[in-house]
């Protein structure tokens, strides 16, 4: 029984991609009818990569009729239909069949700056596909074009009209969680080996541990580490000295007199005049990128430092 059912599965899989492929060239023909109609483009083209088309998806053929219906859309004097956005997202969608993540992202980000232009920032189809295709584009390992486009659709929906709303946004955040997620552990690869550079005492110094921060913790916490602490954690702290290291790998102990002189002046300034540069003080602090080698030297003899103490 189970050899017939397979047979038989096998069979019925067969009839549904035959079925796929005459109903594709059934609207590839109609399409080729009327060239100028531009949702019978877009049709053509989203058969010709149906899922139920499997193996037999015809990405190239399918590329050619997605672009007919963009070429459509761009030439209409005032966008109403959501072709050009819908068409966008097809080309994502087929790029991203064929292999193409990079270019496939481009029109992910086209289609929602479509549908924004064309519906307004508000409108629920906005946001909505908004969401999606950043969720799409986060999970296809391109979190930081992505993050903020997630957040918009939150925004901007939660700033609308009521009855522009979409009602049960708040069940997405799941998709906010995860996507911010990716978007921390991509800036802590980021910033591993980075640390905090300053002036203190004429010298240029790093800052190798902060008040509930140091090297061996990612650098998140050290600029404004009060801040993760919850009101029991602020009522019972208590700080650790503040160490810096300088150019020789010399480390030095912040006395409690001195809390001034360690503080993180961080100021530029942008002109019209040179608008390529920004203008920052000497001696203000920078964030310095150290190289793997380098900043796990750093982190031995700080912790040769602190065992000797």
């Amino acid at each position: 029984m189970a050899l017939v059912c397979a047979v038989a599965f096998q069979a019925n899989a067969q009839e549904s991609v035959e079925q796929a492929l005459k109903n594709a060239e059934a609207k590839v023909k109609l399409a080729d009818k009327h060239p100028k109609d531009g949702k019978l483009q877009l049709r053509a083209a989203e058969a010709l990569v149906t899922d139920e088309l499997g193996e037999k998806r015809d990405y190239d053929r399918a590329l050619t009729y997605a672009n007919r219906a963009l070429k459509i859309a761009e030439e209409q004097p005032v966008p109403t239909d959501t072709l050009k956005g819908l068409a966008c997202y097809a080309i994502g969608q087929i790029f991203m069949g064929k292999g193409n993540n990079e270019n496939a992202v481009d029109y992910f980000e086209k289609a929602m700056d479509a549908f924004e232009e064309e519906l307004g920032k508000e409108d629920p189809l906005t946001n909505g596909t908004k969401l999606i295709y950043s969720f799409i584009m986060v999970m296809n390992g391109q979190v930081f074009r992505a993050f903020p486009m997630m957040q918009e659709a939150f925004y901007y929906n939660s700033i609308a009209p009521q009855d522009k709303r979409i009602e049960n946004m708040d069940e997405a955040n799941i998709m906010m969680e995860m996507a911010l997620e990716l978007l921390i552990s991509s800036y802590t690869q980021f910033f591993r080996y980075a640390l905090p550079l300053f002036e203190y005492e004429g010298k240029k110094c790093l800052v190798v541990q902060s008040q509930d921060w140091n090297i061996e913790q990612p650098l998140v916490g050290w600029l404004v580490p009060s801040t993760l602490r919850t009101e029991a954690e602020k009522e019972n702290f208590e700080g650790n000295e503040t160490i810096l290291c300088d150019e020789n790998l010399q480390f030095v102990v912040v006395p409690e007199e001195d809390k001034d002189k360690r503080t993180l002046t961080v100021n530029f300034k942008h002109f019209l005049h040179n608008p390529r540069r920004l203008v920052g003080n000497e001696g203000d602090a920078r964030l310095w990128f150290l190289s793997e080698e380098t900043y796990n030297d750093v982190l031995t003899k700080f912790r040769e430092f602190k065992a000797s103490r």
